[in-house]
C-alpha cells in the first residue's frame, strides 16, 4: 500500500530541500501568501542540510511538516518518504526555488477535477527575468542527445527541427495542451496515479525521475497536461549552482538509466547512445568552463 492517510485534504504540497533556506523561505512565503480556497498542507524533507534550514522552517514555519534525513538521500527518495504522509487528493512536487504568483495553484486542481483522465500536469514557469522556461517536453528519443537544450546542435542551430520536436518550441507556451513530460520543479498528480503506477523510481537520485514518472503515467492511460493559466517563477538553477558538476554528471547518469530502463536497445545502439550522452556531458561541461572564465 502506497498510502498511510486517506486523503482528507485537497492538496499536499511535497517540497525536497538542501542548503537552499533563502530561496526555501520564498518559496514557503509565496505559498502561505498567495495559496487560497483550498485545504492543503505543506511537507518539507530536509536531506540532512547544513545552512540551518531546519532551524528556519521551526522557528518561522510551525504550520510546516518537516522530515529531517540524516543524509543526502535524493530527490526521488525524499519525495517518496512525503508522498506516504500525504493527505491531500492532489499531490504537488515542488521545488524550494520556486515561488508562486497571485492565484495560487487552485486552477490546476479545478482543471484536473473537471477532466478526470488527466493525471498529470504542470504550470507555465518563468525564469527570474520573467522569460517563458521549457518546462514541457517530448520524451526523449535516441537523438535526445544531440538536440537537447544543452546539446552542441541545439546552441549552435537552435532552430534545428530535431531540438524545436523535442523541446516543443513552435508550441504556443500561453494554451493547455497535452504533452509528453512536465518538469518535476512544480508537478501536480493525482493520488490515485501514484496507486496505480507506484512512486518516483528512486534509482533516479535526481534528475529525469518526472520524465520517467510521466512516462509510466501516460502508459497506464492517464493524460500528462501544460497548463498555463497557473504562473510559477522558478529560479533556474539556484538549487544546484553549488553543486554544479556533480549535477550535471548525476543528470547525465539518469538519462542513460532512463534509456535502459524503457528502450532496451542492443548492444551496438546502448554503446552509441552511452557515447553520446557522455560527450554531450564533457562538451556541457567544457562551455561552462569558458563562460565562467570569461566572467
Amino acid at each position: 500500500m502506497v498510502f498511510s492517510f486517506e486523503p482528507d485534504i485537497d492538496l499536499s504540497i511535497i517540497i525536497v530541500n538542501y542548503n537552499v533556506k533563502d530561496l526555501l523561505r520564498k518559496c514557503l512565503n509565496s505559498i502561505f501568501d498567495f495559496q487560497k480556497d483550498l485545504s492543503f498542507e505543506v511537507l518539507v524533507i530536509d536531506n540532512n542540510s547544513e545552512d540551518r534550514s531546519t532551524r528556519m522552517l521551526k522557528e518561522d514555519f510551525g504550520q510546516v511538516k518537516l522530515l529531517e534525513n540524516k543524509r543526502n538521500v535524493g530527490f526521488s527518495v525524499a519525495c517518496n518518504q512525503g508522498i506516504k504522509k500525504s493527505r491531500g487528493r492532489y499531490i504537488l512536487l515542488l521545488n524550494p526555488d520556486t515561488e508562486f504568483t497571485s492565484g495560487g495553484i487552485n486552477k490546476i486542481v479545478e482543471f484536473m477535477d473537471a477532466h478526470p483522465q488527466v493525471g498529470v500536469c504542470g504550470p507555465k514557469m518563468i525564469d527570474s527575468e520573467g522569460r517563458v522556461h521549457f518546462s514541457c517536453r517530448s520524451f526523449p528519443s535516441y537523438l535526445t542527445a544531440i538536440s537537447s537544450s544543452q546539446s552542441i546542435l541545439n546552441r549552435l542551430f537552435p532552430r534545428n527541427p530535431l531540438s524545436r520536436k523535442y523541446l516543443l518550441k513552435d508550441q504556443n507556451r500561453s494554451q493547455e495542451r497535452k504533452v509528453d513530460w512536465v518538469s518535476g520543479s512544480c508537478l501536480m498528480t493525482k493520488r490515485g496515479v501514484f496507486e496505480k503506477i507506484g512512486l518516483l523510481d528512486e534509482r533516479f537520485f535526481m534528475y529525469v525521475e518526472d520524465v520517467d514518472f510521466c512516462y509510466r503515467a501516460k502508459n497506464a492511460g492517464f493524460s500528462v497536461y501544460y497548463f498555463p493559466n497557473v504562473e510559477i517563477i522558478h529560479h533556474i538553477g539556484k538549487s544546484t549552482e553549488k553543486r554544479k558538476l556533480k549535477m550535471l554528471v548525476e543528470h547525465h547518469r539518469s538519462m542513460y538509466y532512463f534509456y535502459r530502463k524503457h528502450h532496451h536497445p542492443n548492444v551496438i545502439l546502448k554503446a552509441i547512445v552511452f557515447l553520446s550522452i557522455w560527450i554531450r556531458l564533457w562538451f556541457t561541461i567544457w562551455t561552462s568552463f569558458l563562460v565562467t572564465n570569461k566572467k
